[in-house]
């Protein structure tokens, strides 16, 4: 529309650095100044725009201040920012620079949480809302919600991390208890009870609590092993920003162990990392693993990184200890860099590690280097500098191909200062037509050993343009030498200056001729001289080109391509001839027709030297409406081979049969009337595809074989299907199934109110080995029986087989798997019991979908997973 085409070149000119903004709909553009401020005013039922990175806004009237890059919405509003968070407001105010916002009567969809409250503020990706609602349970169709939430203060963080203050806890819509804070990470760990008994243990139980309290909130570790006693833990996230978190588990010695073990682990963030606009952000961590640990076997690694932004300055510390086997390894990196401000910019680096213990593997370090760096350089009229200069002491591989590196051996320490530099000149015209650009590219490495290597390049161009006639000239220049001591300096040695030319002349619009060549100054050889010539009178066109070799006085190539357009129709010819082989190339002739929809190509090349043909290829495609067709034939003459293929294709159903066909009469030649056929079917995700191979020699068909793919996913199956068939051949004459694979799920009965449902689901796979020798191997495969209780509760009850078969080998005792859950769609309650194991196990799920479940890691869901 033309308002969106306005607006937007009003908020362009607005400021350089904006970004776009892109009017999708409004009816009514107004262009205020209302104290000393631009506006810029939409109307429309409603207003839709879409910001640079993604987010999409909605509302009835939208005001953007051009000078504070704010925008102001007010009536039915909707946002979608960065996050894929859904925000309703009745009046939303959003700063574009910050992305901080502002907002009346909120309703927010984030993740599977809606939330509610009389205002909401979001600061540095943050979200803070007073007076908040929230639950899982909005998107499930209950009325009450099985349970809500309301706070004094809730913060949402990017990723549904959600901590609330002050919280009452509602049970279909009645309040229940009330807790001082509440902290929901929806994408991490959750309660967990588990029974087991195995032969080792004996009964064990394994059962992670939560708590809350003024500090935080996390979960109680508790561990019980009938044959080896207690263990116990916790693991805690701190409040505040809610990046504290505290772990420690002690386990109990295994049966015949002297000792138990004990896992540590402490992390401590201020600051989000992944927010690049947060200007200061530290994290600290630490692990220990063993309750005893040897005196020189130390089980423990710490880690901590420190970043600060501020006035122009990037600050970084980071010390990690790397786990090493028989030693502690401690690795130190701190850098201090200025990003804004005048130039040189400077930056200091160090990287070192210090070894307690037995000393390891050598590796790089930087112990330091301070550099300065001019990024924007010096500039005056056409002149320009730029470059940086670094100083450093240095541990690290030597270049051994340096004998005196070679000498210091494989690790040496060495001082180095690099310099590097790029200058260009631009000259000014002084007539017209010239222009000169010259370019010197500089990068140099100083050891204090007294070594040195540079990589030096120079670039001049001239070109002058007189009409239709035009000359280039380029010098270039590279030296590359010296002697490098550390192996990732390295350049390899390289001598060389080389003058080219290049002359172009249009004496009619239609004609083109051009030459260029050019000398090698270092090597004093002349470059080969390229001519060619080009001439395009409609509708024919014509090149000719032709390579020779001034150095030795030889013609190298010539090559001509003569072509014609004229309306639908084109062809053409190319050949040519190569003077030291004392041979013309192939002589290609092709042809072509666009037709309504598609397109018909004929080829033949001709060899020119053996006065015999090559091969023909004819094509020819059709594409009316929604249907395809296409056949395609090729004749290779040299082996007495015919190629092809023929398909077509109606909407979904698309059919095809191609053929690989040796028609030599010489009954001596392996492929004596050997041909390969394929003639496949799909529909949809769908294939059939039928492979057969016909010996001539022997009348018969085979090798070949037929197979099925087939995937479908639908509310009530889904399903990911192949087999393979062997087809009868020469010495098996039998057919039978080679392999097949079977995954996903689909409804026996469908489920309803008046009759419980039944499905069949898992993997299955198969493959043949001998007439006697099958394997079998079942995932997660059985039925589900399923109940619906009302029309927001579900009850299922699955057994499953995990097992290899080997029929060779026999039948092992069936180990089935039962789960039995219990589904309110936002929470949901399961037991396992495990024959394989053996185990039993309760888990409590909550959260949006909490009834989720997978066949496998293909991600194949069960059939009624959108029912819920």
């Amino acid at each position: 529309m033309r308002w969106s085409r306005w607006l937007l070149l009003v908020l362009l000119l607005g400021s350089a650095s904006a970004g776009r903004i892109e009017v999708l709909q409004a009816d009514r553009l107004e262009l205020r100044k209302v104290a000393g401020h631009e506006l810029v005013v939409l109307y429309g039922r409603p207003v839709r725009i879409k910001l640079e990175d993604g987010q999409e806004v909605e509302a009835d009237t939208v005001e953007y201040d051009r000078d504070a890059r704010r925008l102001l919405l007010i009536g039915n509003v909707v946002y979608v920012d960065k996050e894929k968070r859904v925000i309703e407001s009745d009046q939303l105010e959003l700063y574009l620079d910050d992305e901080s916002m502002d907002a009346l009567e909120v309703h927010m969809r984030s993740g599977g949480i809606d939330l509610w409250g009389p205002e909401a503020t979001r600061v540095l990706g943050q979200i803070l809302m007073t007076d908040g609602r929230f639950t899982p349970c909005a998107r499930c169709g209950q009325q009450p919600y099985d349970y809500s939430f309301s706070a004094e203060r809730l913060v949402l963080y990017p990723g549904d991390r959600l901590i609330a203050y002050g919280v009452t806890v509602y049970v279909q819509g009645e309040p229940y208890l009330r807790w001082p804070l509440l902290m929901l990470h929806f994408s991490k760990r959750r309660p967990r009870l588990e029974v087991r008994h195995d032969d080792l243990d004996g009964w064990s139980l394994t059962a992670d609590l939560p708590y809350v309290t003024a500090n935080g909130l996390g979960f109680t570790l508790l561990r019980y092993f009938q044959n080896r006693g207690w263990g116990f833990g916790f693991d805690h996230w701190g409040v505040g920003a809610a990046y504290e978190h505290y772990r420690a588990l002690y386990l109990p010695p295994e049966v015949g162990g002297d000792r138990g073990s004990l896992e540590a682990e402490l992390t401590y963030r201020e600051g989000d990392e992944r927010l690049k606009t947060v200007p200061y952000f530290s994290s600290f961590q630490f692990k220990y693993d063993d309750a005893w640990p040897l005196p020189d076997q130390p089980h423990w690694s710490v880690s901590a990184v420190w970043r600060d932004k501020h006035e122009g300055w990037r600050r970084s510390l980071s010390l990690e200890r790397r786990d090493l086997p028989g030693r502690n390894r401690f690795w130190l990196s701190a850098a201090v860099r200025r990003e804004s401000g005048p130039e040189p910019k400077p930056s200091l680096r160090i990287k070192t590690y210090f070894d307690f213990g037995d000393g390891g593997p050598p590796a790089a370090q930087t112990v330091p280097e301070a550099t300065l760096k001019w990024s924007k350089g010096w500039r005056y009229g056409g002149f320009s500098v730029k470059g940086s200069l670094g100083v450093g002491g240095y541990y690290d591989r030597t270049n051994e191909l340096n004998r005196s590196a070679r000498a210091a051996g494989v690790w040496a320490a060495a001082g180095r200062i690099f310099v590097q530099h790029v200058d260009t000149y631009d000259a000014k015209k002084p007539w017209p037509g010239f222009t000169l650009h010259f370019e010197n590219r500089f990068s140099g490495w100083y050891y204090d050993t007294g070594e040195r290597q540079v990589d030096w390049r120079n670039t001049l161009n001239l070109q002058q343009d007189l009409g239709s006639l035009s000359f280039k000239t380029a010098v270039h220049r590279t030296v590359v030498e010296g002697e490098a001591f550390f192996a990732r300096d390295y350049r390899r040695p390289q001598h060389s200056l080389t003058v080219d030319a290049q002359a172009r002349w249009r004496p009619a619009p239609q004609l083109d001729l051009q030459a260029k060549s050019g000398w090698d100054v270092w090597k004093g050889e002349y470059q080969k001289l390229t001519a060619s010539l080009s001439w395009t009178p409609r509708p024919f066109r014509f090149s000719l080109s032709h390579v020779y070799d001034p150095q030795t006085g030889l013609n190298l190539t010539s090559s001509a391509n003569l072509g014609f357009k004229e309306g639908n129709l084109s062809a053409g010819i190319s050949g040519g001839y190569d003077y030291q082989k004392g041979e013309y190339a192939p002589l290609t002739v092709k042809g072509s027709y666009a037709l309504p929809g598609g397109n018909a190509l004929l080829s033949h090349v001709y060899d020119l030297n053996q006065q015999r043909s090559r091969e023909t290829r004819f094509s020819i495609s059709l594409q009316p409406g929604l249907n395809r067709y296409s056949l395609s034939e090729g004749y290779d003459y040299e082996n007495e081979r015919l190629t092809g293929r023929l398909s077509a294709a109606w909407g979904p159903l698309a059919l095809s049969f191609s053929h690989d066909t040796f028609l030599t009469g010489d009954p001596a030649d392996p492929n004596f009337r050997q041909s390969k056929l394929s003639l496949s079917a799909v529909w949809r995700e769908h294939k059939l595809l039928l492979v057969e191979n016909w010996n001539g020699r022997l009348g018969r068909f085979g090798p070949g074989y037929l197979s099925l793919s087939s995937r479908y996913t639908g509310l009530e199956r889904a399903w990911v299907l192949q087999a393979r068939w062997h087809l009868p051949e020469e010495g098996d004459e039998q057919l039978y199934l080679e392999s097949a694979a079977a995954n996903g799920g689909f409804d026996l009965i469908a489920p309803a109110l008046e009759h419980p449902g039944l499905s069949l689901q898992g993997g299955f796979e198969y493959r043949r080995y001998g007439p006697d020798d099958r394997q079998l191997n079942f995932k997660n495969f059985g039925f589900t029986a399923a109940w619906l209780a009302d029309e927001h509760t579900r009850l299922f009850i699955s057994a499953l087989v995990n097992q290899n078969v080997r029929t060779s080998e026999g039948w092992p005792p069936l180990e089935p798997r039962f789960v039995f859950t219990l589904d309110r769609c936002c929470w949901a309650l399961q037991f396992t019991v495990d024959a394989a194991v053996p185990s039993a196990r309760i888990s409590f799920m909550y959260g949006g979908k909490s009834a989720r479940f997978l066949f496998d890691e293909s991600g194949i869901h069960y059939p009624w997973e959108d029912m819920l």
